[in-house]
């Protein structure tokens, strides 16, 4: 029996489909669609971690609340490749570094934003969504 390409196209096709609809797609989302940027805030806490994973990367910070209480705060970034063209690395902001974030909070959930510019607790810049 000759098989022949043509004959097999289907069939290939087919497993194509079944694997590319069978996992999970993730979409990038609309920065407006998920943070509210008409609304401003500036969050300033000690970084307990960095996470450089596409399709962004995350800071988590403990943030001290006017109560005193300790609250965990995510962060967003741009892309690592973003990020890597504007000359930012991963060790640029070790844990325990001192942030304060400017960003745009979320539209759902509590303590998350979308960072726009992050600077050192002694105002040195170190990122800014836009180019440095």
């Amino acid at each position: 029996m000759k098989v022949t390409l043509k004959s097999k196209l289907p069939s290939v096709f087919a497993l194509f489909s079944a694997l590319f609809l069978s996992g999970t797609v993730l979409a990038h989302h609309s920065l407006v669609g998920e943070f509210d940027t008409t609304v401003d805030i500036e969050v300033r806490g000690a970084i307990t971690k960095v996470e450089w994973t596409n399709p962004h990367i995350w800071i988590y910070l403990d943030v001290t609340a006017a109560s005193g209480a300790v609250e965990k705060w995510e962060c967003e970034m741009g892309s690592p490749n973003q990020l890597i063209r504007q000359g930012w690395k991963k060790e640029d902001l070790p844990i325990g570094t001192i942030i304060r974030a400017d960003a745009n909070p979320a539209r759902e959930g509590e303590h998350i934003c979308s960072t726009r510019r992050i600077t050192l607790d002694d105002g040195t810049p170190v990122f800014s969504r836009g180019a440095n």
